[in-house]
């Protein structure tokens, strides 16, 4: 539930009016806050005890809303921990505190006195278990979809249906993986897990999907997504905002894999494992790149087809194992040598460049993996293997640690 939502329910639609903060609307709501206490009325009380984000704050208090000195720092104060709106009588707001409020983009609420505080608690709190209830079923049906052995597709349907998803048309799974940062704590992961998940509700809302169907998983978020909604281009837009988010904000690396879309439910099984599969190849990739699209992986799909481990061991030991024991003989350096040669496109200044080494340091280990390979490197059939091997080699080294 978020500030739109708000101001478009019919119980209190006439009773409540946006005033400022209007760019903000798409907040979500976790809960609300009255600021009327008589704690908060002492000027050395600290508000950010009792505020732990997405509260709808309340204040009616004249005591409060006659000083704009004081309403306007407990905006402040409270907007750091990321409330989701404030709310003040009508006849009690001051132009100054709307155009704060404008400032921050941050909603600001006009109460009527015709909405009691009872009416409008009630209210409120009854549409967030409601969709407390709503989002929990959601994640049963995503997890019978990806889990269960024997998947009855009729009934799973039906239970979509019940709660106003639409599992119809191809859909595809993403996976968002949360590089968790040892010193937050398992309380506080979740609600960082939680917050991304409102920020996706948010963003996808934009487009019309106003019921987000999630699941968390350790250090995952699974999201079901209809392709007919988002195309590649929005969905790489609505990700990176995401992704921008959380670094900024909680210092935490995220990085998304993008499954197949399919038509039939029973195959998103497939575009799960997809999604985990580019997540997996992501970590072996020096791009940079923050999001992967699995069908946009190349030969690196190919090789997470392959279960068969000592198969895909016994061709990287084919094609380089013996670069490999020569450089835990010595200590050296003929793999990364060959590696990055081979990712420069052959060539050869451009790699002694990119490895700060001299080009003579640079032939003679080109030499000397000849003579170690012997074979001919700069057959294209030849190369196109040693990068394979590389690839593989990369990968299964990733899957074993």
């Amino acid at each position: 539930m978020n500030c739109e939502d708000l101001i478009n329910m019919k119980q209190i639609k006439d009773g409540m009016k946006l005033i400022a903060g209007e760019k903000g609307i798409r907040r979500n709501i976790r809960w609300i806050y009255f600021a009327d206490c008589i704690q908060c009325l002492k000027d050395d009380f600290n508000l950010v005890e009792l505020i732990h984000g997405g509260e709808l704050v309340i204040v009616t208090n004249e005591r409060l809303t006659d000083n704009d000195e004081k309403i306007i720092d407990m905006i402040k104060v409270m907007n750091k921990k990321e409330i989701a709106a404030f709310v003040i009588n009508e006849g009690q707001i001051s132009k100054r505190v709307k155009d704060y409020c404008n400032e921050i983009e941050l909603p600001l609420y006009e109460l009527s006195v015709n909405l009691h505080l009872i009416d409008l608690s009630q209210i409120v709190c009854k549409a967030l278990v409601e969709e407390e209830s709503n989002i929990n079923s959601r994640e049963r049906i995503l997890s019978t979809i990806l889990y269960s052995e024997h998947l009855q597709v009729e009934d799973v349907l039906e239970q979509a249906k019940y709660i106003g998803i639409n599992l119809s048309g191809e859909q595809r799974i993403i996976v968002m993986d949360i590089n968790e940062n040892k010193n937050l704590g398992e309380g506080k992961f979740m609600k960082i897990q939680d917050k991304i998940k409102k920020d996706m509700e948010s963003e996808v809302s934009f487009y019309g999907l106003k019921k987000l169907v999630t699941l968390s998983q350790s250090n995952y978020i699974v999201v079901l997504l209809p392709l007919n909604i988002f195309s590649n281009e929005i969905l790489t837009s609505i990700l990176k905002k995401i992704i921008k988010k959380v670094e900024s904000i909680y210092k935490i690396s995220l990085k998304v894999g993008v499954g197949t879309a399919y038509e039939y439910i029973e195959d998103l099984k497939k575009s799960y494992q997809e999604a985990k599969s580019a997540i997996d190849i992501s970590n072996i990739m020096t791009n940079g790149e923050k999001i992967y699209f699995y069908e946009s992986l190349g030969i690196y799909s190919l090789i997470t087809q392959i279960n068969n481990g000592k198969f895909l061991d016994s061709y990287v030991e084919s094609k380089i194992g013996k670069l490999i024991k020569m450089d835990k003989m010595q200590e050296g350096d003929l793999c990364d040598t060959l590696e990055t040669y081979l990712e420069h496109n052959c060539n050869a200044n451009a790699t002694s460049e990119a490895l700060f080494i001299h080009r003579n340091t640079m032939r003679y280990r080109m030499d000397k993996i000849k003579k170690i390979l012997d074979d001919d490197i700069n057959n294209m059939s030849v190369l196109l293997e040693l990068k394979l091997a590389f690839a593989i080699k990369h990968y299964r080294d990733r899957r074993d640690g």
